[in-house]
Order: C-alpha cells, then structure tokens, then sequence
C-alpha cells in the first residue's frame, strides 16, 4: 500500500518516464542510479504492480504506469489550485495558464487579453498558442491546453462549452474583386468566383459544401490552406477570395486592404465557445483566468472592435440563446 510517505516516490517516477533513462533520471533527481531503482523498486511493491518495462531504448511506462501517471497528473493540479487558492488570500493568485485560439480569433483577442492578464492577475503565467479549432480541441482532450476556443460546439462528458457569441461569416476579398461584386451575395453567386478555403476536414468547409451541394453548384475552389496568416495573405495577393468571420480580419478591413461581401439565401454563422476539461473546471486559477477572458471579450464586442453579438457572457445563466444572425437565416 501506498503510503503517504511514499509520495516524493511520484515525482522519481514522473522524472524517469520523462527521461526514459536511469542514468538521466538520476541526473535529474541529483542522486545515484542505484537510489533510483531502490526507490522505484519500493514504489512498485508498495503498489503491487510492475509500472516500467525495459527495452533497447531505455524505459517507458507499463499500462499500469501510464494508469497512475494520469493519477499524479491529477493530484499535481490539486496541488496547483492549493497553491493558487492560498495565495488568493494575500492577493492574486499565481500558477501557469495556456488557452488555444484559432487564428480567426487570435487576431482580435490575444493582445488585448495578454494585457488583461498581465494587469488584473500579475502572479498568472499566460501561455498563448495559436492552431485551428480541430487542432486546439485535441490539445484540449490530452491536457496540453488549459483552454480552447473552439466553432460551432456542444459539451461533452470530457469537455465543458461555454458559449460566448455569435459571428456572421462574410465573404473576403481583396479591392480588384470587391469593384466587381455587388455588395450582397447569394450562395449561387459563389460558383464563378475563386475560393480559398480550409481543408475538407473543417467545419466551415463542410457546411458551405454542403450548401452548394444542396443548390446544385460546384464552389471553385482554387487553393486550400490550412494556416489562418497565409489564407489572408494569399486574399491579398488576389489569389481568391475567402469566407471568413470579420473579427479575423478587422485590421485589414479597417486599413482597407480587404473588403466584405455579406451572403444571404443563405447566410453562414458560427458560434464561438470557450471549451474546458471538466476535471479542470472548477480550478479556482482557470476560473480567475476566465473571468478576466470574459470581459475582454464583452468589452471587444461592446466596443465593436469585434463584430459579434454576445451569445452568452454570463456564467449564472446558462439558458440556451439563439443567434440573431442564423435567425435572419433564408433556405
């Protein structure tokens, strides 16, 4: 059995599986290699298991001893939210954060927010990375993310979704294209324009497909790119043109280097979430962290600077609200 003296054991094997050598491991934990077996060897006697196997390239975990590293995982957060919670009573609380936003959103948030945080939770180590939506939601589901903002999503008995607003999605596009398109566009329309797109396995891709299919047209598709700068910078070459929310090109729109065509019959909306593990949701830093995330975002809808209209902001009410925009909707 496991005894509570036996903890600091945890961290010997933590390191050792990170490592995947002895001789390393024991570098790392400043002792000998033979100290490291003795104390692995007590560790799985006390738990009466075998938790490493050997093999030519070192050592990594049994399936037992990938069982009890998801369970230090855990008690490691609980130590975290210890630390935050009672450094909550002197002042801020203090711990490392990382959120995923997809590139659409990380133009208009991630500067804002990093200063949000820097003011209101100084004691917070903020680690921001930017990927798609698919991408992020993976991060999400293995821990390497505290955080997700992810398109179009519900919960799940893993993952906890907030929803947080509405965007329309418009059609981008560069100022030689924009003088021969009138200012509305219907999904017909999309047919003898050049499109750039993201690759089949996203979602918006999937929907606008699916429209065209139903309309019976064949959308050209001209170039698929899977990487939020490049898409913009391709639209601004005039490679094509792309359906996009506003919000991940403000800066280009408000310079006028890219212009926005709304589609209708019909048009195209999203709605924009902050996703969490449920084994992380009630960290009282995430929380701290979340509350700070949601009033940025209020204050960037409310101020335009994010052309939104706010789904659902507040945490006490979780009714369900449709989108304005998928209301106006036309089959």
């Amino acid at each position: 059995m496991l005894r509570s003296k036996d903890i600091a054991l945890l961290n010997d094997f933590v390191v050792l599986c990170e490592v995947g050598n002895m001789t390393r491991a024991a570098k790392e934990l400043n002792t000998t290699q033979s100290a490291v077996t003795q104390r692995m060897q007590r560790l799985e006697s006390a738990l009466n298991t075998s938790l490493m196997k050997r093999h030519s390239r070192g050592i990594e975990p049994t399936e037992q001893g990938k069982i009890l590293l998801s369970y230090i995982s855990r008690l490691n957060l609980l130590v975290d939210d210890a630390i935050a919670e009672i450094a909550a009573w002197e002042g801020s609380p203090v711990g490392a954060v990382s959120i995923g936003l997809p590139p659409s959103v990380s133009a208009v948030l991630t500067t804002p927010l990093i200063f949000a945080v820097k003011n209101s939770l100084p004691g917070v180590e903020l680690t921001v990375a930017e990927a798609f939506s698919g991408y992020l939601e993976g991060w999400l589901e293995t821990g390497e993310i505290d955080f997700a903002f992810v398109f179009n999503r519900t919960s799940t008995p893993q993952i906890e979704v907030t929803h947080l607003l509405c965007e329309e999605l418009y059609l981008i596009c560069n100022s030689e294209l924009n003088s021969r398109l009138p200012d509305e566009l219907e999904v017909k329309d999309l047919e003898r324009i050049p499109l750039i797109a993201p690759s089949r396995r996203h979602g918006l891709r999937t929907e606008v497909q699916k429209e065209a299919n139903k309309q019976g047209i064949d959308l050209n598709i001209v170039l698929e790119i899977d990487a939020g700068h490049q898409l913009i910078r391709q639209i601004e070459l005039g490679l094509g043109a792309a359906i996009l929310a506003r919000s991940s090109v403000m800066p280009e729109l408000t310079t006028g280097t890219l212009f926005n065509k709304r589609i209708v019959k019909p048009s195209f909306t999203r709605t924009v979430s902050l996703a969490v593990r449920r084994q992380k949701a009630e960290s009282y830093l995430l929380k701290r962290v979340e509350e700070v995330l949601l009033k940025v975002v209020t204050e960037l809808i409310q101020t335009d600077k994010w052309p939104a209209d706010i789904y659902m902001i507040n945490q006490s009410d979780k009714r369900e609200v449709a989108c304005p925009y998928a209301q106006g909707r036309s089959d």
